[in-house]
């Protein structure tokens, strides 16, 4: 009649800590926001202009989207070899540890044993005399009764996603940047050009005033304002230069390569052309932008971590099993022993701890819902802000060209007249200067318009989607 106290006492001792596991407190989650844009301000689909030859359909990458093979293969050294790249893989490498050893928390824990000791005797060809020879075998597994396990297993697993979307979203942000510098750097060989041809007329010109000097037609005045006009000219030249050889250091660091060792020779911009980019809704930004993936897989690791931080609060149950093997010598008998047993841990006096790191579990998932939304608002204001780029340096291109065509020949028609007497060497500079920033204007609105293409099929995604 003594046991069945004993009894009581050891069922109480299991009820209890499942009562205070039951005062388990609540942690509210935030919710993901929906997406409610359904179109765009601008067009859904950017056109080229009439006058460039027709674009590339379905590009795979900006270097196809641009016709240009030698970006192809830029883009291509710089996926490999680029230092954020290859740190973003790093990154995927570590979660993917992580998981395993999350995963590999799930599964019994197995260990062995085995031992043989000896004493020394002075018997002839038998010096040691060995006894004591055993063997062991312990299993435990926790039963993953609340969820935490599983918890902390589906957090690294959506920690992992992310950072492979980490490393999707560090490849087109090298490859726009490459990109971007390419075609920076075929600008400025153009601007260049176009600098060298109008030195050489401004030359012309120099020497022209300064024989009609020499016979007594013009003024100290208009020689020195015509070689002034070349000195800026030249200037302007060594300015572009400069700009030209930090286009080549960029792509450098952007290929992985040392710039004192990287060669690379600017493209044509005449060879470039602005592709098509039809648009999709931005619905579908969800799936195409590596980034807003990344954000939403967070989501989904800080909502594991939740559910870790409350399973802390209810008691572990560890199952375990073990067997052991002995034997007084290495003939004799063998004696053995097997043992079954379960384990009961729970918290009750470390329950300030767990609450704090529910609350901060949670506060880590209300973080990881404002920056998913913050990642989001971006990336539509990123396409709104590229498709109107898009469309008006596509306009600025074609008003720029038409102000070169009607600049050239009033620069033309202007010379003659000076020449033949019929007009004043003002006129002339006027109309040749009016001439070179119309050139070098539309140039830099045809860099413009390339770069607002590359920006839209970045905020774009890309064109590969990831599952």
């Amino acid at each position: 009649m003594r046991e069945r106290p004993v009894t009581n006492r050891a069922a109480l001792r299991f009820l209890i800590p499942l009562a205070a596991a039951g005062c388990v407190p609540h942690a509210r989650l935030e919710v993901a926001p929906d997406l409610l844009s359904t179109q765009w301000t601008q067009s859904e689909e950017v056109l080229p202009s009439p006058r460039h030859a027709e674009p590339v359909a379905a590009a795979t990458s900006l270097g196809q989207a641009l016709a240009s093979p030698e970006l192809e293969t830029l883009i291509a050294r710089a996926s490999e070899a680029n230092a954020d790249v290859r740190i973003a893989q790093a990154r995927v490498r570590q979660a993917r540890a992580l998981f395993r050893s999350a995963r590999g928390a799930m599964l019994p824990a197995v260990s062995g044993s085995a031992g043989l000791s000896g004493t020394r005797t002075q018997r002839t060809g038998d010096p040691f005399d060995f006894s004591d020879a055993f063997g062991g075998l312990d299993i435990s597994f926790d039963l993953d009764l609340f969820g935490g396990g599983r918890a902390e297993r589906s957090a690294a697993r959506h920690r992992l996603r992310a950072t492979e979307f980490d490393r999707e979203t560090a490849l087109l942000v090298v490859q726009s940047e490459v990109a971007r510098a390419y075609v920076q750097r075929a600008t400025l060989a153009a601007r260049i050009a176009l600098l060298d041809r109008n030195i050489e007329q401004a030359r012309d010109l120099e020497r022209i005033i300064r024989a009609r000097f020499a016979a007594g037609d013009a003024t100290r005045v208009d020689l020195g304002l015509q070689t002034i006009q070349v000195r800026q000219l030249q200037t302007e030249r060594l300015r572009l230069d400069q700009a030209l050889d930090r286009t080549r250091t960029a792509l450098a660091v952007l290929v992985g390569e040392e710039a004192p060792r990287f060669r690379h020779a600017p493209a044509q911009l005449d060879s470039l052309r602005p592709p098509v980019l039809t648009v999709a809704p931005p619905s579908e930004l969800l799936v195409r932008r590596p980034d807003i993936r990344a954000a939403e897989s967070r989501i989904n690791a800080a909502g594991g971590d939740v559910q870790q931080a409350r399973a802390a609060f209810f008691p572990r149950i560890r199952l375990s099993a073990s067997a052991l093997g002995q034997a007084a010598s290495l003939s004799g008998p063998l004696s053995s022993t097997f043992s079954l047993g379960a384990d009961l841990l729970a918290p009750i006096f470390n329950r300030g701890r767990l609450r704090a790191n529910l609350e901060l579990s949670a506060a880590r998932q209300v973080e990881s819902v404002e920056t998913y939304r913050q990642v989001l608002l971006a990336a539509l204001a990123e396409v709104e802000n590229a498709l109107a780029a898009v469309q008006r340096s596509a306009a600025r291109e074609d008003l720029l060209s038409e102000v070169v065509a009607e600049a050239r020949l009033t620069a033309r028609l202007a010379r003659l007249q000076y020449v033949g007497g019929e007009s004043d060497l003002q006129r002339v500079l006027d109309a040749e200067q009016n001439l070179t920033e119309a050139e070098d204007a539309r140039a830099i609105a045809r860099q413009e318009r390339f770069e607002a293409a590359i920006d839209l099929f970045t905020a774009l995604g890309g064109a590969t989607t990831s599952n």
